[in-house]
């Protein structure tokens, strides 16, 4: 795959799911005031790509994103969605936060509002970047961890999950999205999970892109890896992703309302291809969705039609207005269990690139710390 010059916008076309999703680069993009959003060049090391990529049938590509209208989505996440979250750590209110527990039950334990309560050890997790790396189903899988410096290892901090789009890389999702600073800004961990395969990483979601792996068993592996390492906040643990990695936020919307509070999807359609058709979570969960007009990989026309599912799913009443702290969203007035369905509409916005021209991180994140799991 051919990597472009930094500054350059470029495109990388392939056919039906194939490619890279991640967003545009260079000067003046849509993502971005410094060119390439990884240092010294190329998004991490899932290449560069640019907007307005050319739709194929059954996978259109743009932006080097390839999930075909809307990357059609199933439900076929390998765990149930039954079972809330607990309220606290797995070691009491003193404990280290242990919410992932089996695929239909929450974790036991109670430990208040904010997951346990102070950790009564400080763990290996540090601030900065780290990788970690452990097993699931038999699969070597591994996750970018990014701790913000505020971090004191005795103080419960929120989690946000941000998910590649498909052909990228945790790497390439750091860069791209602004989620890492926004969190050394704000105070929450962020973390970058790889997708696989190798050759073309991606997320079991559904549609043009299942892979052979049970992602949701990932992020709930994943999750209690993290609560073994560092002092995290069970109740506040939220998800988002471009793309495939959209798809990923609304696979575990559905079939992980007990470990995930809250999730923000960016450009993708969950009900093209019949997820989001069948998705029972549970619970209603806080869903803030954001789209693009100029989107060419998932058109903006499907944006409606999953914004009103999402309110029947969510048990939402009364009819849709514009957000009071953006005009550019509308919220459901009123949903069920004090959650909230919300889509943001950019103007102009390409497919995976909207993430700082539109400050996805910063409209997002108020919403989602508002919602813990309940």
């Amino acid at each position: 795959s051919p990597l472009l010059a930094l500054g350059l916008f470029a495109t990388w076309l392939a056919a039906s799911c194939a490619g890279t999703e991640g967003g545009t680069t260079g000067t003046g993009g849509a993502t971005g005031t410094g060119g390439a959003t990884g240092t010294g060049g190329a998004s991490g090391t899932g290449g560069t790509r640019a907007t307005g990529g050319t739709a194929a049938t059954g996978g259109a590509i743009g932006s080097g994103g390839a999930i075909g209208s809307g990357g059609r989505a199933n439900n076929g996440g390998a765990t149930g969605s039954g079972g809330r979250a607990s309220t606290g750590g797995a070691t009491g209110s003193g404990g280290r936060g242990g919410t992932t527990g089996g695929a239909t039950g929450g974790a036991s334990g109670s430990g208040g509002s904010s997951g346990g309560g102070a950790c009564p050890t400080a763990g290996t997790l540090k601030a900065g970047d780290q990788t970690i790396m452990l097993t699931v189903g038999g699969m070597q899988r591994s996750a970018l961890v990014h701790v913000p410096s505020s971090y004191n290892a005795t103080t419960r901090m929120p989690v946000v999950f941000d998910f590649h789009g498909l052909g990228g890389m945790a790497s390439q999702q750091r860069n791209l999205s602004g989620w890492a600073a926004h969190g050394d800004a704000e105070g929450f961990i962020t973390v970058f999970p790889q997708g696989l395969p190798s050759d073309r990483p991606g997320w079991n979601a559904g549609g043009c892109c299942n892979t052979v792996a049970d992602d949701v068993a990932f992020v709930r592996a994943l999750l209690m890896e993290l609560q073994s390492q560092g002092c995290i906040d069970s109740k506040r643990i939220h998800s988002s992703g471009c793309s495939n990695g959209g798809a990923m936020s609304y696979m575990l919307a559905c079939n992980a309302a007990d470990i995930i509070a809250s999730v923000a999807p960016v450009d993708f359609d969950c009900v093209v291809g019949g997820m989001c058709n069948s998705c029972k979570p549970g619970r209603p969960i806080t869903v803030v969705q954001f789209r693009g007009t100029n989107d060419s990989a998932v058109p903006y026309s499907g944006a409606m039609p999953n914004f009103t599912r999402w309110g029947t799913i969510n048990m939402c009443s009364g009819t849709a207005t514009t957000l009071a702290s953006n005009q550019s969203c509308q919220t459901y007035p009123m949903c069920g269990g004090g959650e909230e369905t919300i889509l943001c509409s950019v103007q102009n916005g390409s497919h995976c690139g909207s993430y700082r021209s539109f400050m996805i991180p910063q409209v997002a994140w108020p919403i989602l710390k508002a919602h813990p799991l309940p």
